[in-house]
């Protein structure tokens, strides 16, 4: 069972009646637990990556950090098959787990796409699609036909130009509602009859199950083996955790609590500039100043100019509806900006997301970005204030993929791999407007 019960059925009076196009990912399972482990066609985060091929990795340069040279931690593994294409497709996204020295430095995270044109991979999934297809087209046939059928039995009911059994108006003799059956034993509506529920339950559920999600299209029909666990790491970890899919649902919002709840820091900061003001001095001394009260002041004033942010209060806004959220996958959409003053949020609003070098010719439209909930579920082991402090620091990381999903060449494994644009929006880079793309 899912364990994102964050809404149920009957609470849908909660949601706007909005629509979005964007698939949220939920942590659903820790790996490991309850002998749990995913597969090259799950979406997690943490943990050790899955290859394509386990003969098949990417180059070690593509996985080291570029300002320590150390070997990075996978932070995002996602399943990404495009709608048409019969081949397997993953999105990763490595990060230095340097981070008291290596936040914010260009190169420090990175994001690879990798692709198995494998034919016997073709080969199922081109089935499993033909499959589908026959299918959609075999269901709609039965609910024409059903249709048809149900509009034949009662065409004649409510016709008093038509007479009953020769005697003129059906309704001139006894009154037929004062049978328990007035209509015999041939009711379309009385739900008991040999073609199941009525059109409207059926046609319900057909539309469900016709409308393609990324939930679905991330999932062979037929599903792999179970999984074994891991025979050894090869890269620095976090926790891993497993993911499920599910379209964003947007919740009645007409409070920012994300924005309401630092207020007070904001108001208390203005009282303690006051005060001084008047005194023309600090009440307190210098050795009764601690290096927590300026951490405090530091996070104050950081946060005053997030409030100034429109795009900060936007991504505010985003989150607040789905709170849990550590993934939003949006293919050929638009990123949810952490801020408005970077590097990465000029390329993202001018348009000058660099276009993939390896194919010149063509561009690199958005595909996914994960959210600040991962950093709370990856680093929920941390104990100390120092591990907390040199955690990591980002409030976004977005990732822009060629549109012709071109692959410059692949092994002999048929796995091939390239480093895609990858935008770091940084804690620090509101006050700082450090630059944190890293781009191939």
């Amino acid at each position: 069972m899912s364990s994102h019960d964050e809404y149920s059925s009957d609470e849908e009076s909660l949601f706007d009646s909005q629509k979005s196009d964007v698939f949220l990912g939920f942590v659903d399972i820790g790996i490991g637990e309850d002998d749990e482990y995913p597969t090259i066609e799950d979406t997690f985060i943490g943990g050790q990556p899955i290859w394509p091929h386990p003969q098949s990795k990417p180059k070690e340069e593509d996985m080291k950090c570029d300002n320590c040279g150390k070997l990075m931690a996978l932070l995002l593994q996602a399943f990404a098959p495009l709608d048409g294409k019969t081949y397997d497709r993953v999105i990763y996204i490595f990060a230095c787990k340097n981070t008291a020295q290596c936040s914010g430095k260009k190169g420090s995270v990175k994001a690879l796409r990798a692709v198995n044109q494998d034919p016997a991979i073709a080969e199922r999934i081109l089935q499993e699609q033909q499959e589908e297809t026959q299918k959609a087209l075999d269901e709609k046939l039965r609910l024409e036909n059903k249709k048809k059928i149900q509009i034949e039995m009662t065409k004649d009911l409510f016709d008093v130009t038509k007479p009953s059994d020769g005697k003129g108006n059906p309704f001139s003799n006894s009154n037929p509602f004062s049978s328990s059956q007035p209509f015999g034993e041939t009711n379309p509506f009385t739900g008991t009859n040999s073609f199941g529920s009525s059109e409207k339950t059926e046609g319900i559920s057909h539309n469900k199950s016709s409308v393609k999600s990324y939930a679905d299209v991330s999932k062979s029909a037929k599903p792999p083996a179970k999984a074994s666990k891991p025979v050894s790491a090869e890269l620095p970890e976090y926790p891993g955790y497993i993911l499920f899919t599910e379209k964003e649902k947007l919740k009645k919002v007409t409070l920012e609590p994300e924005l309401e709840k630092y207020k007070h820091l904001i108001e208390n900061s203005a009282e303690e500039g006051d005060s001084e003001g008047k005194s023309g001095k600090k009440e307190r001394s210098l050795s009764s100043s601690s290096s927590s009260s300026a951490a405090v002041n530091t996070q104050t004033n950081q946060i005053s100019k997030m409030l100034q942010d429109k795009f900060f209060e936007s991504f505010t806004s985003v989150v607040n509806h789905n709170p849990t959220q550590v993934l939003r996958y949006d293919l050929d959409g638009k990123p949810v900006l952490y801020s408005g003053k970077d590097e990465v949020a000029k390329q993202v609003n001018e348009g000058t997301i660099p276009d993939p070098a390896y194919n010149p010719s063509s561009r690199r439209r958005f595909e996914l970005q994960l959210m600040p909930k991962t950093i709370m579920d990856l680093e929920k082991n941390a104990n100390s204030v120092a591990d907390i402090l040199n955690g990591m620091s980002w409030g976004t990381i977005i990732v822009y993929t060629d549109e012709e999903d071109y692959m410059p060449s692949v092994d002999e494994h048929h796995v091939g791999y390239v480093r895609e644009y990858c935008g770091v929006q940084w804690e620090e880079s509101v006050e700082r407007a450090q630059q944190g793309a890293s781009d191939e």
